[in-house]
This record gives C-alpha cells, sequence and structure tokens, in this order.
C-alpha cells in the first residue's frame, strides 16, 4: 500500500497554511468576529420576523384533515386515485413540506420597478421605452435577485462559521474532559467496555476521528490491543452521532421540524447502535475483524521519515479555531498512554532493557508488575521493559536488591548532593551481577521527563493570550459560545435557504439526492472526505432534512456514506505510524470494514432497510408527545449517550481496582 501512502501522505504536497504577515489582529479575532456576525443576524432576523414583517402565512403545524378531505374531494371530482390515501398524518405532513418547497417563487420584479430601476440607474437619460445596449443591460440588471444573490453568499458564509464552530465546540469539550477522556483508556479490558468508553471518550471530545487517532496511536505505541480497540471503534462510531443529534434540538419552535429533524439525526444513531448489536458478540465469540485484517495489512512496514498526514479543509479552519483556542493534544496522549510518573527521553537497546530487567523485576526479570504504582501490562513488549519506562534512578536495599527502588524523580533518603552510580557505563554496558547495597544508580536520570501529565490542555489562542482563562473557564465559555454560534448558524442557514432553494432549485435537489440511494451513499461519502468527519456531514443535512427538503429514506444513505468517508482519518493516521504499522492498519481497516458490513446486512434489502427507518421514525414521533414531546431529545441524549455508558464505565473501574 506505498502508493496509498504516497497518495494520502506525500510530504511535497501537505497543505500549510499561510497567514502572511503578523499583524495586531490575527485568525482568533476573526474568528470571534465571524461569529458575532452571525450572532448580530439572527438576532436581525427575529426582530424583523417579529415586529417589521407583513403578517402572512402562519408557521403553524399544517391542518392535515383539511389537506386531506380537499385532496380527496379534487381526486373525486378528477376521476382519479388518492395519492394521499394510505398514509399516516406526519407522512401527509412531510409530503406538503416537500410540495411547499417545489413551488415557484415569486421574485418580485414588476414593470414598474423595472422602470424606476432603469430611470434611477442612467440618472434620468434612459427609460424603459429606450433602444441600445445600454438600455438592454439596465433591463437585465433591474431583473437580477439580489436578495437571492446575496443569501446565497450568506449561506455559504454560514457553512464556513458553521465547519468552524464546530471545530470551536470540539476543542472546548476536549478542553473540559480530555483528561478525563484520557483516562478512559486504561480500563479496557473487555469489549462491552471497550465499547462504552469508545462512546463517552468521543461524546467527551465531539469527534470520533480524534478518538480514532488517540486508539490509532496506542495500537501504535502497544499500549492497547487490537481485539480491544476494535471494540472501542464500535463505540466511536455511536459516540460520533451525538453531534447532529444536537443540531436536531435546534428545531424546537416547530413541532414538524423537529419531528424530522430529530429522525433524520437519530437515524445515525440506530444504524451504528444495531451494527454493533450484530457484530459485538460475533467478534467476541471470534474475532474475524482482527484476524481478516491481519492477513490484509501484516506486510506493511513503517512510515519513513518525512512522512505527513494530507488533509483537505482542516488546514483551512484549524488556524481560525486555534487562533480562539489551541488544544495541546499531547497532554492527552501522556494521560493515555500512562506516562504521569514520567517519560525517558533516552533510547536503550532490547539488550539493556533486559538486563535493567534483571534488577528491578521480580522472578529472576520476568515479573515487573511492582515496580510502580502505575504499571500496565503495556509497560511491557515483546519480553522486555518497553524504553521510555526507564526509571530515572534505582535504589538498592540492604541486601543489594532494587526490586523496590524503581524512581523517576530523586528518590527520598538521599541528600541532594549524592552522587549516583552510572548503571550503563559509556559503551552502553549494564552493571552486572549483584548490585551494591544502599546504592542509588542513575539510569535515564535527568532525561526522565515528569509532570507530563499536569500540563495545560490550553496552550494557545486568544483565550490564552489575551482573556487569560484557565483550561475549565476557556472550555466552559466557548462551549456556550459555540453552542449559541452553532444554533444561530442553523437558524441563518434555514431561514436563507427558504427563500433561496424553493422552486426549481429545491426540484433539482429533491431529483439529485433522490436519484439513486447508492449514488447518496457516495455522495455522502465525498463530503465527508472533504471535511474529514462525519458529524459536520450529517449535523449540516441535518436541518436541511428537518425543513423537509430532503426525506429520511434520503437522509440514512447519505449518512451511510459519511460513516465510511470519516475511516480515512484513521487509514491516514495509519499511514504515517513510526512503530507496529501492521497492527495500526488493522485498527483503521477494522473502522472501514466495521461500516462496509453494516451497510451490506441493513442497506440493500427492502425490509432490512425499514429497521433503521422505522426506528428513527418511532423517535421522531416521540418529540410530538403532548407531554414530554418537548424533552424527550434530552432525555434520550442523556440516556444513550451519557447515563448508560457512564454506569458501565463506573462498572469497568471498579472491577479493575
Amino acid at each position: 500500500m506505498s502508493y496509498l501512502r504516497t497518495l494520502l501522505g506525500a510530504p511535497k504536497e501537505k497543505l500549510v497554511h499561510d497567514p502572511g504577515e503578523k499583524g495586531p489582529e490575527g485568525e482568533g479575532e476573526a474568528a470571534m468576529t465571524m461569529l458575532c456576525l452571525t450572532y448580530f443576524a439572527t438576532v436581525g432576523i427575529l426582530i424583523y420576523e417579529k415586529f417589521l414583517k407583513k403578517k402572512g402565512e402562519s408557521n403553524e403545524m399544517v391542518d392535515v384533515k383539511t389537506f386531506a378531505a380537499d385532496a380527496a374531494a379534487k381526486a373525486v371530482v378528477d376521476g382519479k386515485t388518492d395519492a394521499n390515501e394510505g398514509l399516516t398524518e406526519d407522512e401527509i405532513r412531510d409530503k406538503i413540506s416537500q410540495e411547499m418547497w417545489t413551488q415557484p417563487a415569486q421574485d418580485g420584479t414588476t414593470p414598474e420597478f423595472r422602470a424606476k430601476f432603469i430611470k434611477a440607474a442612467s440618472f434620468g437619460a434612459i427609460t424603459v421605452d429606450s433602444t441600445g445596449p445600454v438600455r438592454d443591460a439596465l433591463y437585465f440588471l433591474s431583473g437580477v435577485n439580489y436578495l437571492k444573490i446575496f443569501l446565497i453568499i450568506f449561506v455559504f458564509f454560514n457553512i464556513w462559521v458553521f465547519l468552524l464552530v464546530l471545530s470551536i465546540m470540539g476543542t472546548s469539550f476536549k478542553l473540559l474532559g480530555g483528561k478525563d477522556s484520557a483516562k478512559m483508556f486504561d480500563v479496557v479490558d473487555n469489549p462491552i467496555s471497550g465499547v462504552m468508553i469508545g462512546i463517552l471518550a468521543t461524546v467527551l471530545v465531539q469527534s470520533s476521528s480524534t478518538t480514532t487517532s488517540i486508539i490509532i496511536s496506542l495500537v501504535g505505541a502497544n499500549e492497547l490491543s487490537v481485539r480491544n480497540a476494535v471494540f472501542m471503534i464500535m463505540g466511536a462510531n455511536i459516540g460520533t452521532s451525538v453531534t447532529n443529534t444536537i443540531v436536531a434540538m435546534g428545531h424546537f419552535a416547530n413541532k414538524d421540524d423537529l419531528r424530522r429533524g430529530f429522525a433524520a439525526a437519530t437515524v445515525h444513531d440506530v444504524f451504528n447502535l444495531l451494527c454493533v448489536a450484530v457484530f459485538l458478540p460475533l467478534n467476541w465469540i471470534y474475532p474475524f475483524f482482527e484476524k481478516m485484517t491481519y492477513e490484509m495489512a501484516k506486510k506493511q512496514t513503517a512510515c519513513e521519515e518525512g512522512c505527513v498526514k494530507r488533509e483537505f479543509l482542516k488546514p483551512y479552519i484549524s488556524p481560525y479555531s486555534k487562533g480562539v483556542a489551541n488544544y495541546d493534544k499531547k497532554v492527552s496522549g501522556y494521560i493515555s498512554k500512562g506516562y504521569c510518573g514520567g517519560e525517558c527521553g533516552k533510547s536503550y537497546t532490547s539488550t539493556q532493557m533486559k538486563a535493567l530487567q534483571k534488577h528491578i523485576c521480580t522472578n529472576d526479570g520476568n515479573d515487573c508488575s511492582k515496580i510502580h504504582k502505575n504499571f500496565e501490562g503495556s509497560w511491557v513488549a515483546e519480553g522486555y521493559l518497553y524504553k521510555k519506562r526507564a526509571p530515572a534512578y534505582i535504589t538498592t536495599d540492604a541486601e543489594g536488591s532494587a526490586t523496590a527502588g524503581f524512581s523517576y524523580t530523586w528518590p527520598s533518603g538521599f541528600a541532594s548532593d549524592y552522587e549516583a552510580k552510572d548503571y550503563f557505563d559509556v559503551n552502553g554496558t549494564a552493571t552486572t551481577g549483584t548490585l551494591e547495597p544502599n546504592t542509588m544508580y542513575e539510569v535515564c536520570g535527568s532525561k526522565v521527563k515528569t509532570g507530563l501529565c499536569n500540563k495545560r490542555l490550553l496552550k494557545g489562542g486568544i483565550a490564552l493570550t489575551d482573556w487569560k482563562m484557565t483550561d475549565d473557564g476557556a472550555g466552559a465559555l466557548l462551549a456556550i459560545l459555540a453552542l449559541a454560534g452553532l444554533c444561530s448558524c442553523l437558524f441563518c442557514i434555514v431561514y436563507s435557504l427558504q427563500i433561496v432553494i424553493k422552486g426549481a432549485a429545491a426540484r433539482v435537489l429533491q431529483r439529485v439526492v433522490g436519484f439513486n440511494g447508492y449514488f447518496n451513499i457516495l455522495v455522502g461519502m465525498g463530503i465527508t472526505i472533504m471535511v474529514q468527519s462525519s458529524s459536520i456531514t450529517t449535523a449540516t443535512l441535518t436541518p436541511i432534512a428537518a425543513v423537509g427538503l430532503i426525506g429520511l429514506e434520503d437522509m440514512l444513505p447519505l449518512t451511510l456514506g459519511a460513516n465510511i468517508g470519516t475511516t480515512l482519518t484513521g487509514i491516514m493516521g495509519a499511514t504515517v505510524v513510526a512503530s507496529n504499522p501492521v497492527e495500526a492498519w488493522q485498527v483503521a481497516l477494522c473502522h472501514l470494514f466495521f461500516n462496509i458490513f453494516g451497510i451490506l446486512l441493513w442497506y440493500p434489502i427492502p425490509k432490512m432497510r425499514r429497521v433503521p427507518l422505522n426506528a428513527a421514525r418511532f423517535l421522531g414521533r416521540m418529540t410530538t408527545h403532548p407531554k414530554f414531546g418537548k424533552v424527550f431529545p434530552l432525555i434520550y441524549t442523556f440516556v444513550v449517550f451519557f447515563i448508560i455508558p457512564g454506569i458501565c464505565y463506573g462498572i469497568a473501574v471498579a472491577a479493575t481496582q
């Protein structure tokens, strides 16, 4: 797969953002300015709709019974079959909504307006009855719908801000829960805990791409087995759908929009849950994902120096997001890999580490479980202690034993001016035989980095340099600003689309997404590859489905394509691993084939396809319940993404202590 590595990671083609000369204001200020513009636009539109707009059609729910009765009467008069016969009320509402989108839009251009425009533009020199190229040009310009042109630009602006806000929201959740989510990886010892921790970790950082990258890095560093990583990937697949579920809640103002939007969002949840329900027990009984992907990746070699990941939109969005708050992902990496005690910065050979093991581990160097309170089985790889786990110093007791003298810091009981003996001589040869009693030996010494897990997660951006905020403070503030920005962007996008995409444009869009389900899978995959996030793809499509522009049957394949597209992030990560490339490729390919097998199981056969569709429709209808419909989305989100995984995580933690 060297050609794929070249395609995805060619260093000469790395996309690099060039902000130009450093000035008094940077990307952080620009990002906040764009965010504030969406706030002002939202407030302005609300004021216009509430106080200035002429009263027209009501936005209340459509009277289905009246519509159905009128349609049935018209069918009788025309001598045709009633097209609405057998449809439920919700299906009729969706049909009415789609018909409203396809109705021709009125541009409001009248002969009187054209005459005034031509006269004003020519300063009275030309009238509508004049002839010549200037008059023709002005006549054409008088018919241009400038409002639609502005709104189209406004929509693209809001989509850009929407992507930026999702990135800022992800950073805010990482600041709030980055360290906690990294600690979760320590208790993965069975498939159930793996799935639940995958869900929680992804929900906390709001990105399955981040979770997948952490998992692949842990596998590459021998900190996590492929078998457990597969189940964590399944959980990450579920956790990533929380974003569009949150987005769907922005449609509380209209029951129909909320029902359609929540169904469109949860069809992603349902599909992922169904796939896990099928493949988790099967892979638990026999690890076919692990076996299959090993055969595909067993000849992979480690990435050579200079390999970089190929990215698309992220290099253009990331500078603005980091300009607001830059998250230090190395800290969560230290926590997840267990380097809170310390990390040795020297490089030792396996022979040197085996010699060290003879002195610090019991059972003739074969049992290292008691060398340090943070010890985990992953500290030992291929029969010897991992080189980065080497201590700073070891101390011996009265009998010359060092099995209890492993230390990453200066050992207690020794004066600060004590001269420690070198455990390795200048040639790198380890001390052999019995060590001297009551003596301190320097192994990694000052090259051990300590306090790695205590570093701040916030390492840059105006939240740190200008606002002087703490990690939790910046995370909380940015989460509030991001959620408000998310709602504002969605509101502005939907409001503008209701004016722009009407009539012919809506009919074209419906024909494209309704052309073929398998084509929609390709579309969803292509969009996700470009933005490198299935959350962004589905969160953008959810409001379009909520207003009835696309149906649930079209939303499902777009979601499935997004699931496949997001696996490219893991594949790109696997192309640049410097160690254990086979295992890293296994995890990335497991993510890909988990989604492919899920699609083959639940989509091609119509009866199987109806299972996720009907489940999503049921969840959507629950939002229209007269008593608890408004709070149902919140209850569902907390139960599925927080309470159940949290309880299982608590049980897993208790079981490991």
